[in-house]
């Protein structure tokens, strides 16, 4: 596939309005999610002594400063993750409306089948985040070389070959591989 085919999946898709707000709201979740993650502890404390709405806007006010509270790089690496996961959510999404509408009923099973397929591996992308929640502190990645950068930068390789893998499945079409 050369690059002009690349652009032209790419402009197919995403010239439909809903799939870049599909885009621009996967991105947002991703990010606030992963703000939500850092920030759960102060948020729980700051919420039983001041409520919910004053909650609210103290994680408003995290969403906004997340750059002041991070190594620039980390930011920079949420930032493009968070990018790259819903340009791939939006893809996704693109090929599974295509299959659906080819295959009928059996569409729920291959929707299912790619997104899990797809998006499993794509966790490795929201991975260090997610361990938080298991009760692995930031202070673990201090053993990286990089402080976690290597992840980061791994998780943008995946992203990008899952995104050239879609895009190269949807300008392929939906053709029989069988000789």
């Amino acid at each position: 596939m050369d690059l002009r085919e690349l652009f032209s999946v790419w402009k197919k898709v995403f010239s439909n309005w809903k799939y870049v707000a599909l885009t621009i709201m996967i991105t947002l979740v991703f990010y606030s999610l992963n703000v939500l993650i850092v920030s759960y502890n102060s948020l729980i404390s700051f919420y039983k002594q001041s409520g919910f709405l004053k909650s609210i806007n103290l994680f408003l006010n995290f969403l906004i400063g997340f750059k002041s509270t991070v190594l620039l790089y980390s930011f920079i690496s949420l930032i493009l993750i968070s990018v790259l996961f819903g340009l791939l959510f939006s893809l996704i999404a693109y090929k599974t409306k295509i299959i659906k509408s080819i295959s009928g009923k059996t569409g729920f099973f291959v929707t299912t089948g790619i997104f899990l397929g797809v998006l499993a591996p794509g966790c490795a992308a929201c991975g260090v985040g997610l361990l938080s929640l298991f009760g692995i502190s930031a202070a673990a990645l201090e053993f990286l070389p990089y402080d976690g950068l290597e992840l980061s930068i791994l998780s943008i390789i995946i992203l990008l070959g899952l995104i050239f893998k879609i895009t190269l499945d949807i300008s392929e079409g939906i053709k029989c591989k069988i000789n």
